[in-house]
């Protein structure tokens, strides 16, 4: 099982933005998910006692704007020292940045005990600062290739302001605009970080076995997969839920699928580590499939296609890289244990139980919604339960970090 036994310390949460974060996210994760259950069946009023927001929306904001950025977070401020050759995001910058991402999280909840514009602010303050601690560094190494990840910071936030500005009664209906937003962006930013590491993870397992290289993917279709991905966003934005939408939907899924052919996950089916990722990829492009006949077929929502692309899309690949980064950058082997291997299935029930049962078994719809729950809050804390002592001790090969 892998497992340290080093005792975890505080101070180590601190040597790298991927282990604070990392399980806070996990842990968010699985609250998130209680308190809504616990609001949805009416077992606690917690929600509408302490929060403006309605249940609904506080569901979809925390998932996004806390549990989905705390993973984004810790992925930018590790990977991007390491980019640019600078020092590690650490100690005192790094307690200043997660502070401002728990002091959102607590204003959202208690928001109701709170004058709303402190709470949105304070919400607000994280993803600007995060924005602006990495983009220091990949402007002062000069990496333009990277820089892409800074406009998409600041569309993450103009969603976030959108939602705040309905709250705050200036505007009549941007909550849901802003959260489409956010989502497509966050979904865009998957396609591409995927995009980059997967076909590289997997050429270098399969040279590791002593197998075939992968085949050459066109440049073309790269970039091709991620101006339909754009075109989608700004399709929701402009045109919502019409028929050329959903042509770019279906666009965006296939080329997403074709791109994944390439990378030819199949062989490398044996480690859960390899295939969680390719799995999640192919989920993000069946999420646009879905997304793009939810538009077409009434009778299939739009809210259970969106749970394709998020559950199965971006919760699978956020686990599958989550668990690789953890084991990596604390100079472990990458060989994950059997627990998290469950977890990935967890995930992927979850998703299932979300989706399948208002379709054909409508009488289920609420047992599904309590089996999804509840698969997708095991595999978290499944993952804090492996990870913690890993994320909270020093590195396996004694270096820092």
């Amino acid at each position: 099982m892998q497992q340290s036994t080093a005792q975890p310390t505080a101070a180590f949460l601190f040597e790298g933005g991927f282990r604070i974060f990392f399980l806070s996210a996990a842990f968010y994760a699985a609250l998130i998910m209680v308190l809504w259950i616990l609001d949805l069946s009416g077992a606690s009023d917690l929600l509408g006692t302490l929060s403006l927001l309605p249940g609904s929306l506080w569901h979809a904001h925390e998932l996004i704007f806390g549990f989905v950025m705390a993973v984004v977070a810790g992925f930018l401020t590790t990977a991007v020292p390491v980019w640019s050759d600078s020092p590690r995001i650490r100690g005192a910058e790094l307690a200043f940045l997660y502070g401002l991402w728990l002091l959102g999280r607590l204003a959202v909840f208690f928001s109701e005990l709170l004058p709303m514009l402190l709470s949105s602010l304070i919400d607000l303050a994280f993803i600007p600062v995060l924005a602006w601690i990495i983009a220091r560094r990949i402007i002062a190494k000069k990496l333009w290739r990277n820089m892409g990840f800074i406009p998409l910071l600041l569309l993450i936030f103009t969603g976030n302001l959108l939602v705040w500005m309905e709250m705050l009664a200036f505007t009549a209906v941007s909550a849901n605009t802003g959260i489409r937003l956010a989502i497509g962006l966050l979904v865009l930013m998957t396609v591409l970080i995927g995009g980059r590491v997967t076909p590289v993870f997997t050429g270098n397992w399969l040279k590791r076995h002593d197998m075939a290289p992968l085949p050459q993917s066109p440049g073309w279709l790269t970039k091709a997969t991620l101006i339909s991905c754009l075109a989608v966003i700004l399709g929701e934005l402009f045109f919502p839920q019409t028929v050329p939408v959903s042509l770019l939907y279906a666009l965006a899924g296939l080329l997403i699928l074709l791109r994944l052919a390439y990378w030819q996950g199949w062989r490398t089916a044996k480690d859960p580590l390899m295939w969680v990722l390719h799995l999640g990829y192919a989920f993000l492009g069946f999420g646009f499939l879905a997304e793009g006949t939810s538009i077409l077929i009434e009778d299939f929502p739009e809210i259970l296609a969106n749970h394709v692309l998020t559950i199965g899309g971006l919760g699978i690949m956020i686990l599958g890289m989550m668990s690789r980064i953890a084991l990596g950058h604390t100079g472990r082997p990458l060989t994950v244990s059997p627990v998290i291997t469950f977890s990935y299935f967890l995930i992927l029930i979850s998703m299932i139980a979300r989706i399948v049962p208002p379709l054909v078994l409508p009488d289920l719809e609420e047992v599904g919604l309590h089996l999804a729950g509840t698969c997708w809050t095991l595999a978290w804390l499944l993952y804090l339960w492996i990870y913690t002592p890993i994320l909270g001790s020093p590195r396996a090969d004694g270096k820092e970090g």
